[in-house]
């Protein structure tokens, strides 16, 4: 029976959630412990945060976070990168790391009952790296070479190009992964110089959930993590301070042409807010209502009225800082001029023209709301939202209220939030395809397309 898509499914109510309670202690060695009361019997997570993001990345040296954190497990002072690994293996450990603009993040889980080997072998890694020569040759030539991998994406290309327009003295303006330039530039100098400013124990922040038994787990992390020694380094308060958020630019359309493209990669947004901005619950609706969900506006008129696209959607990105607002979708070449068009126009609608109706509402409440409870679900998820709740300065109560939050969110909240924070423009128009669409462009509105590279 086919689906009629104009009909609404029945909308549930949300279920609540109570968020597990975090205890929290400064100990001796300025370490931060941050301990969650969240019980899964057999299985401990531990997470370090560490301000050191892609955002700290000196002028010049673009991916020096991200290539020291990449090289954490190539060997530390008691181990060789096989015997590291070999080590893991042993106690069934599985440790990740991952670079943001904001912070650098190790975690490790593990079985509970080789909970202190799993936080002795994190430590190691964390504070005694080797930065051989062969490890750094090695890892930086696979940045490199997925670097260059990534410009035979089109969509790889109008990410990096949207980011560089969005903030082009910033350092959002790169990804984690860094630059060519700034990548070749890194010796083992810099990586030592780095990791002794932005790895000292004063500033970690641990995180541990899981395990049977909080109070026996922020025990054995205590005594563990306590042992490492208080590092006396120069007062550095300002060592992670993000340079001022650009000033919003006029609107402008950038353009890389690819040869033999079919599709063209569209980027339309502008600057956005950071995370703390007032009106968060209504900023999220309103986003959700215009390209954050399948029902959304873009989508139903690009992809189900138009057939444009397979896909497009919207979204605000959490930082510290002030993150992009982006609108992004790939479409046949021949109708890439059309297309942006029509998010152009969706985009003044929703803060113009056609205010958000009451199903529309509804529906992007809930979407929002109804599957919220299960990114709470195991220790990891819980942790990892700790975390968040720390890199962000967010209060305890953040996910429990959420929902509520979310659900006094109305109507008038909803064209607020467009109205300050969507301005027309200002937006920044990334196209990344083949050189005959470049004509098209120029009834857009933005003059002639600059022409950019990628």
């Amino acid at each position: 029976m086919p689906v009629d898509r104009n009909v609404l499914p029945p909308l549930r109510e949300p279920t609540a959630l109570i968020f597990p309670s975090i205890e929290r202690e400064m100990l001796p060695n300025d370490v931060r412990l941050c301990t969650i009361d969240h019980d899964q019997p057999g299985l401990v997570n531990l997470v370090v945060l560490l301000r050191a993001g892609s955002a700290t990345d000196p002028s010049g040296y673009e991916g020096l976070a991200g290539l020291t954190a990449s090289l954490l497990d190539e060997g530390c002072a008691k181990y060789s990168t096989l015997d590291l690994h070999k080590a893991l293996g042993d106690i069934g450990g599985r440790l990740s790391t991952d670079v943001f603009s904001d912070a650098t993040v190790l975690s490790i889980a593990v079985l509970e009952r080789h909970l202190v080997a799993a936080l002795d072998l994190l430590v190691e890694v964390a504070t005694s790296p080797r930065f051989s020569d062969e490890a750094v040759r090695r890892v930086r030539t696979l940045r490199l070479s997925r670097i260059a991998q990534l410009r035979h994406s089109g969509a790889s290309v109008a990410d990096r190009v949207f980011r560089r327009g969005v903030y082009p003295s910033h350092p959002y303006g790169h990804a984690p992964i860094g630059t060519e330039c700034g990548l070749t530039a890194i010796d083992q100098d810099q990586l030592r110089t780095f990791h002794t400013a932005q790895y000292a124990p004063d500033r970690w922040t641990v995180l541990a959930g899981g395990g049977s038994d909080s109070s026996g787990l922020r025990a054995v992390v205590t005594e563990r993590i306590g042992r490492l020694p208080t590092v006396s380094l120069p007062s550095r308060s300002d060592l992670n301070a993000l340079p001022t958020d650009p000033e919003s630019a006029p609107g402008r359309l950038l353009f890389v042409p690819r040869e033999g493209a079919v599709q063209s990669e569209i980027r339309v947004g502008l600057l956005g807010v950071s995370r703390h901005v007032q009106g968060y619950e209504a900023l999220k609706v309103m986003d959700m209502v215009l390209g954050g969900q399948f029902e959304s506006r873009l989508n139903l008129n690009l992809r189900e009225a138009k057939g444009y696209t397979y896909g497009v959607r919207s979204s605000f990105d959490a930082r510290c800082g002030r993150g992009p607002f982006v609108v992004q979708t790939a479409v046949d070449a021949s109708v890439t001029a059309a297309a942006i068009k029509e998010v152009i126009r969706e985009i003044t609608d929703i803060r113009e023209r056609r205010p958000v109706t009451d199903d529309e509402l509804d529906v992007a409440r809930s979407a929002l709301t109804r599957g919220f409870p299960r990114n709470f679900e195991t220790a990891g998820q819980v942790v990892g939202a700790a975390m968040r709740l720390e890199l962000f300065g967010l209060p305890d109560d953040e996910y429990t209220t959420f929902i509520p939050r979310i659900v006094k969110v109305d109507r008038d909240a909803v064209t607020t939030a467009a109205q300050r924070h969507l301005d027309p423009t200002g937006l920044l128009t990334v196209v990344v395809g083949p050189p005959d669409v470049r004509a098209s462009l120029c009834d857009l509105g933005f003059g002639e397309p600059l022409d950019a590279t990628d």
